[in-house]
């Protein structure tokens, strides 16, 4: 083979490179092009997400919110002073009651007191023994209720239950001893309601 037909031969083979390249896709370009795509189907779409509520909103659902808080507020306002107004009826009631009942067994004991003035006698020991019924009328009405009298002569002082008026010198009881009862008092259902009003003996000067 001469040197022209070897340049030929070459030229050929350079000639079929060239247009296998210019058939075939650039890999470079291929790999750009998945790169873009990739980058699409990555890139979030702004307008999916929900749209944030304005100030307008949030300030509408605030003064919602305070107006139901009032309204209940009124609600339970009005059903304190209903409740308030319900206990203060009851308890009135509760106190006719008692007072009524109270005074229907006084009654009959009123009763004996006019009978007992209303006769004409001189008898003193007749009117003592009347009167004394009536009061034992009187302690039993009152024990109904739980209201019993305070115990003082011959007791000891006691600064809880009775309310010392004066000291008197005696050799007959032992000093703080309550020698007399000047007014009665009273406990119901054993709390002292009116104190006993009394004279406490102390040491005599002689002694």
């Amino acid at each position: 083979m001469d040197e022209n037909e070897t340049q030929d031969r070459v030229e050929a083979d350079i000639d079929e490179l060239d247009d296998k390249e210019s058939t075939e896709p650039s890999t470079g370009d291929a790999q750009t092009e998945v790169a873009v795509e990739s980058e699409t189907a990555e890139t979030p779409d702004d307008n999916t997400g929900e749209e944030e509520s304005s100030p307008e909103d949030e300030l509408e659902t605030l003064r919602a919110e305070a107006a139901a808080n009032y309204d209940r507020y009124l609600r339970v306002a009005a059903e304190m002073d209903n409740y308030r107004k319900r206990t203060v009826r009851m308890r009135a009631e509760t106190r006719e009651e008692t007072l009524r009942d109270i005074l229907l067994q006084i009654a009959p004991i009123l009763d004996n007191m006019y009978r007992a003035l209303g006769q004409e006698t001189q008898d003193a020991d007749s009117l003592k023994q009347g009167v004394e019924l009536i009061c034992g009328q009187f302690n039993e009405v009152l024990k109904g209720y739980g209201l019993v009298e305070i115990e003082a002569v011959g007791q000891p002082f006691d600064p809880n239950m009775h309310e010392a008026l004066a000291e008197v010198a005696s050799s007959e009881y032992a000093p703080g001893t309550i020698i007399e009862e000047v007014e009665k008092g009273y406990k119901l259902n054993d709390k002292v309601v009116r104190p006993s009003r009394v004279a406490v003996s102390k040491v005599s000067e002689g002694d």
